[in-house]
């Protein structure tokens, strides 16, 4: 079996600097692993988009944390992909949710709300073991992608 390194989760958006400002402001992603514009006919290629396609990327992730758990924003344009229509109140089939931990899940809950932002579901204690169980959120990016908070327990080491 092959081993999986460092975790990158891409997401195509509609406007980069939106994003950008979202996921730092709201989630503290403010280190950069990389970021400029993917000029290389590969990268059209890789999303099956045409050889013109412009696609300017960041990928983020916490300053001083490892280059776990990043997640790479994407736009493209020249021609633009087709957006596609979806659930606003919860999942869709074959919908990715990015998952982070946090240690307060309440306070990004309180940006989120202040911002607008679309929540799914508000900070809800789930119970995943007889002896295990934390605060969990989900909510929307602008582009409508899922995020999944989950509140560090401080007293597991992992």
């Amino acid at each position: 079996m092959a081993h999986v390194g460092t975790m990158v989760r891409s997401a195509l958006v509609s406007n980069i600097e939106k994003s950008i400002a979202f996921y730092t402001g709201i989630l503290g992603l403010t280190g950069v692993y990389a970021e400029g514009d993917l000029s290389h006919p590969a990268g059209a290629k890789l999303l099956g988009m045409p050889a013109s396609s412009k696609i300017k990327y960041k990928i983020l992730k916490y300053a001083a944390g490892s280059n776990r758990g990043m997640v790479g924003l994407f736009e493209v344009s020249n021609p633009a992909p087709p957006t596609f229509t979806k659930r606003k109140d919860g999942v869709n089939v074959g919908e990715v949710c990015l998952v982070f931990y946090c240690d307060d899940v309440e306070a990004i809950h309180q940006k989120l709300i202040k911002g607008g932002h679309t929540v799914v579901c508000p900070p809800t204690h789930l119970q995943v073991t007889a002896t295990k169980g934390q605060p969990e959120m989900v909510f929307m990016d602008p582009d409508g992608i899922l995020v999944n908070l989950i509140q560090r327990d401080p007293d597991d080491p992992k």
